[in-house]
């Protein structure tokens, strides 16, 4: 059966086995996993999900839990842009995973589906590695069964992490990650720069001791996670304004993105609704705790660290380091500058308490829309930008009427949202319309793929299709079939409700896929933005047994092989 403290057990020795593989080849990093991941199933029953990552210089281990599918889309573009930034060199990954019968229908969803474990690892400009076992389960008994290694390497965003982006693309310039700093390092600082020493000691001091203060006086730490976080956030912003605003606070923001080894991407306890009472009681304990820190003497500066140090390991179990990353941006006083400059004030100016929230949706910006607050004399205070989840703009807008949130539309939206774009460096949509091969600089090789990628789609359709050379869009049955050599790539110009499907071919390997399809509202995310466009991962796409309004294709003529040289074969 499975046993949490054995499987915690046998992290602990894989840590210590991880650190031996710096100089381990692809293959051995790979069958030492495999072996690690059966005797782990055999002690325990079953695997956590993990990555294994190496680089010239460390190891680490990634934790890949994520609660659904839109998660794995964040997953997908946090450890691309953590791996890049760390220099990865190969990564190891390993869980379990459901495997569907019925087409139609998500594995998640499918009664008939199976249960597997699978090992993928990935070396960098280099080979890869694929092998599965099958789970079978008898009452409380699971058995692993052997594992199946295969050169047929399925397609998915889980063995693309290495990639750097979309190919056609310059690489957006970005500081380097944030370091961490060892004991050696503050030993070295202590003797170099004994003033700046002590400040680190104290604030290292005074974060255990608040670590102690938020756990007392609770039976389960976690019950309450969500209310330490809002008490620690506000009395944070407090002293940050104290200080004069410093600058430099979104380095830390850059330091929960680039260490998913240490900070959980996503909650690591029950979801809950704090309420106000619970999160003034941890306000006061704070506030007194502060006033006594403050008469025996320690600087701003020291009270500073502690707080950040412990909402970091507060808020990244309480909503997790992918938003947690976002909050700390939107109420960094740079941030907040910003927002000044185009007009805009942030709702982190407010009192927590203070105003009542507001969204603003315009249409052809569906389905991002700003949050915020307006105070009591009618102001408007933002606090980010953020997707909503309801499947069209009617929709939204019928739903947040009725949940009693106030919804601004119009002109007043569209302005809004205009402004947040700028301020987080989203090019506005042009007047003059770009096409997807005006902006990747098609050539012959391009073009062709992107002939194959329609082709494909109507044959995994079973529709008639010829290819035309005026089909410039890529128009095939009113769907917007577009190469994704990696990722889908849309443009501020693409229409909002246009279906985009992503098809992926591989000239060299006389291989293709349809990856899933979209419409351009959707994916348009922050965390999908390159540089006047987004790129969007396979995984973030609907399973193309999902596209709308397939059933008027069956009335269609069949599929019959265009009169073309050097396109997929039937086994594509």
């Amino acid at each position: 059966m499975t046993n949490r403290h054995e499987r915690r057990k046998a992290a602990t020795t894989s840590r210590k086995k991880l650190a031996q593989l710096n100089t381990a080849t692809l293959d051995q990093h790979f069958d030492d996993r495999l072996h690690r991941v059966r005797t782990e199933f055999e002690r325990t029953g079953g695997i956590d999900p993990e990555f294994e990552c190496v680089t010239d210089g460390e190891s680490f281990q990634v934790p890949a839990y994520w609660p659904d599918r839109g998660a794995k889309a964040q997953v997908c573009a946090a450890l691309r842009d953590s791996f890049r930034r760390r220099k990865v060199n190969r990564y190891v990954f390993a869980s379990e995973a459901w495997v569907g019968k019925t087409p139609g229908l998500l594995p998640s969803d499918d009664p008939d589906r199976t249960e597997r474990v699978q090992v993928i690892a990935v070396e960098r400009n280099g080979p890869r590695r694929y092998a599965f076992a099958e789970i079978t389960r008898n009452g409380g008994t699971a058995i692993l069964g052997q594992w199946e290694v295969t050169g047929d390497i399925p397609p998915g965003w889980l063995f693309e992490l290495l990639e750097e982006g979309h190919s056609d693309r310059t690489p957006k310039e970005e500081p380097p990650p944030v370091p961490r700093l060892s004991a050696r390092d503050v030993q070295t600082l202590m003797y170099e720069d004994p003033a700046q020493g002590t400040e680190f000691r104290e604030s290292f001091e005074i974060c255990d001791q608040l670590g102690d203060l938020l756990a007392d006086q609770i039976q389960d730490a976690d019950s309450d996670a969500l209310s330490k976080f809002m008490a620690l956030e506000s009395i944070l912003r407090s002293t940050v304004r104290d200080m004069g605003s410093p600058k430099g606070i979104g380095a830390f923001a850059r330091f929960l993105r680039d260490h998913p080894d240490i900070f959980p991407m996503f909650a690591t306890v029950r979801e809950s609704v704090p309420s106000i009472e619970r999160v003034r009681h941890w306000k006061a304990k704070l506030q007194r705790f502060i006033c006594e820190k403050r008469e025996l003497g320690h600087p701003p500066s020291a009270m500073f660290g502690a707080f950040m140090n412990l909402y970091l390991c507060v808020g990244s179990r309480a909503v997790g380091a992918v938003d947690l990353a976002d909050r700390i941006e939107n109420w960094d006083p740079e941030h907040q500058a910003k927002l000044w400059q185009v007009g805009l004030r942030s709702s982190f100016e407010l009192d927590d308490e203070e105003g009542h929230v507001f969204i603003a949706l315009s249409a052809g910006y569906y389905p991002n829309g700003v949050m915020g607050r307006r105070n009591a004399v009618g102001d408007l205070f933002v606090s980010r930008v953020g997707a909503l989840s309801y499947g069209d703009f009617a929709t939204a807008v019928d739903n947040i009427k009725q949940s009693g949130i106030e919804l601004i539309v119009g002109s007043e939206a569209k302005e809004l949202l205009c402004k947040m774009e700028q301020v987080k460096g989203v090019a506005p949509r042009p007047d003059k319309i770009q096409e997807i091969w005006e902006v990747e600089n098609w050539g012959d090789d391009e073009w062709i793929e992107q002939t194959r990628a329609e082709v494909v789609f109507a044959k995994a359709m079973n529709i008639r299709y010829e290819p035309d050379r005026r089909n410039l869009k890529g128009v095939v049955a009113g769907y917007r079939v577009r190469r994704a050599p990696n990722g889908l790539v849309l443009l501020p110009s693409d229409s909002d409700e246009d279906v985009f499907v992503a098809v992926s071919v591989e000239k060299t390997k006389r291989w293709a896929c349809v990856l899933g399809w979209l419409r351009a509202s959707e994916g348009r995310l922050p965390q999908f933005y390159q540089k006047n466009c987004w790129i969007v991962p396979p995984e973030a796409l609907h399973d193309i047994e999902e596209l709308p309004g397939k059933e008027r294709l069956q009335v269609m003529p069949p599929y019959q092989e265009p009169d073309l040289d050097d396109l997929p074969n039937d086994g594509d």
